[in-house]
């Protein structure tokens, strides 16, 4: 597997903490848990999104990075999608939906730290005095 780290250890544990979210659903719907199971665990999935996003976008501001708002896009763009998914499994939860949303959250999840999330790297590499406050919380 690539490297996954993008330089800076505290948002490198928030990844790893979206990954064990995404693992959380993944376990439940492969158990085909119901929504009574399957809701909080996508609602703590999407509470850590916003925790993370604001910090990474924080650090990014801080450090002046040139593609800042494109990456603010795609996070709207997630969360969007998140809520979409949030809401169609409240209503049918079934294996092929799960399923689907389990394939978009992979993908999206890799793909997004490898690429999006690696381009700021070299922005903010040193930088952790620009940066620092915006990790505080």
């Amino acid at each position: 597997m690539p490297d996954m780290s993008v330089g800076i250890s505290d948002l490198d544990d928030d990844h790893k903490i979206l990954i064990r979210c995404l693992n959380e659903f993944i376990l439940a719907a492969d158990n085909d848990e119901g929504t009574m199971i399957i809701d909080p665990i996508f609602a703590s999935l999407m509470e850590y999104c916003d925790y993370h996003f604001s910090r990474e976008e924080g650090v990014m501001a801080a450090c002046g990075y040139v593609n800042l708002e494109a990456h603010k896009k795609e996070h709207v763009v997630l969360t969007k999608r998140l809520i979409e998914c949030r809401e169609l499994l409240m209503l049918t939860n079934t294996k092929e939906l799960s399923d689907e949303v389990r394939e978009f959250l992979e993908t999206w999840l890799r793909g997004h730290i490898l690429k999006v999330d690696h381009a700021y790297g070299d922005t903010v590499a040193g930088r952790e005095a620009d940066y620092a406050d915006q990790l505080a919380n």
